[in-house]
């Protein structure tokens, strides 16, 4: 692959994941509009936003099977068409069925993306550029995020939220049609020979390698922060602080650039000290600021808003933990070993949404008020978070991962 052409294809993945970020954090602020509109309890409001993650994360091992099969650019452009006709639905749902299985097919359509980056820059960058180079994407493509916070709720304002989600889905055949003439890439030549069935057991395998497994309570956590900043960061700030769409993008925003700044800071910070040093003391951070969320859900936007921006960063350290598991994978399953890392990650993110949902739904039955609610919503996030922790502790430096690493038996 060369230079010019590599650059490209990054381009063009990076642009994908702009609009990856916007349908993953949307609904944050539409919240409250989409709820009314669509007659959703906050239990089925849960729902509604597990279902994109939903189908992300189960979709992570199989579209790392066709990544290692036939590249990357083959299948990301296959689903993010099936993503433009996704977008089209959810912005002329009728009622909230209709939405769930638009956000499936957003879901589905979103999956490749960030992952098919990270494998085609595996491919494309030399080792000691990886992790620096997915940190900037990463950080690139969190505009995206971004757009999906106080420009949103601006639109929502002026026109609903059904006009930007349509407009959202016409930029995703625009990043479509860029995949599909810039992203031009083979699969490895040895997952070419395996058949299916060869494949799903090699990734089953991966199930067994007990270093993985330090990995994924905190591929889990992440999704914690994740959760707030694309879908229950807006109920907290109606419902707790009572902000209105336009004030609540705002707050979102903040978020959102909070993240943008952490995902750019990460490369001096992975170098001044190591990947695995770097996504300790970031995530003890974090779960410094969910306890202080739950002990103090409604202490007042000057110091809970800076603490969930703080607790959202941890979803920034993805590319610095696929990077430590992608030490532990050989080269024909990178794909694979990715996709199992990331299925993790999109299923911590619909179980929390989902958990979430559950809680709000229970207290609202107790007669609770929203601010308790949160307390225990808080609560549980501090707990994935420290369970994260305490497994990756225990993760092999990445100098060793990466002198442990072995092919896998042949099927």
């Amino acid at each position: 692959m060369d230079t010019r052409s590599s650059v490209r294809g990054l381009a063009a993945l990076t642009f994908a994941l702009m609009l990856s970020q916007f349908f993953r954090s949307c609904l944050a602020v539409m919240a409250p509009e989409v709820q009314s509109e669509l007659q959703l309890s906050p239990a089925g409001f849960g729902t509604l936003s597990s279902c994109y993650f939903l189908s992300f994360g189960i979709a992570q091992i199989p579209v790392g099977m066709a990544f290692d099969k036939y590249g990357v650019g083959a299948p990301t452009r296959v689903l993010l068409a099936l993503g433009v006709v996704s977008a089209a639905l959810f912005a002329f749902a009728p009622n909230g069925g209709t939405a769930m299985l638009a956000q499936v097919g957003l879901g589905l359509a979103c999956a490749p993306v960030f992952m098919g980056l990270m494998h085609f820059a595996a491919l494309a960058l030399p080792p000691h550029r990886f992790a620096a180079s997915v940190s900037r994407a990463n950080a690139a493509g969190m505009l995206g995020a971004l757009c999906a916070t106080a420009p949103l709720g601006w639109a929502v304002h002026a026109f609903g939220w059904r006009m930007p989600v349509l407009v959202a889905g016409l930029l995703m055949a625009v990043a479509c049609f860029f995949v599909a003439t810039q992203v031009r890439d083979a699969g490895n030549a040895e997952a070419r020979q395996e058949g299916t069935a060869a494949m799903l057991r090699a990734s089953g395998r991966l199930l067994f390698v007990p270093a993985l497994w330090t990995l994924i309570p905190l591929c889990m956590a992440l999704a914690v922060g994740t959760t707030f900043r694309n879908s229950w960061g807006g109920p907290y700030l109606a419902d707790v602080f009572g902000m209105p769409a336009g004030t609540r993008g705002l707050a979102l925003a903040l978020l959102s650039v909070a993240a943008i700044c952490a995902a750019a800071v990460q490369p001096w910070f992975v170098q001044r000290y190591s990947v695995r040093t770097t996504v300790l003391g970031w995530a003890l951070a974090a779960l410094a600021a969910a306890a202080a969320l739950a002990l103090m859900p409604e202490a007042g936007l000057l110091l809970d808003l800076p603490l969930l921006a703080l607790l959202g960063t941890i979803g920034v350290l993805h590319p610095l933990v696929m990077s430590h598991g992608r030490l532990l994978l050989a080269p024909e399953v990178i794909g694979r070993g990715l996709g199992l890392l990331n299925t993790f990650v999109f299923l911590g993110s619909a179980a929390a949404a989902w958990i979430f949902g559950l809680i709000a739904d229970a207290n609202l039955g107790a007669g609770g008020t929203p601010a308790a609610a949160f307390t225990r919503i808080f609560a549980f996030a501090t707990a994935m978070v420290l369970v994260g922790i305490a497994a990756y502790m225990l993760s092999p430096s990445m100098a060793r991962a990466a002198a442990s690493t072995r092919k896998p038996p042949a099927s």
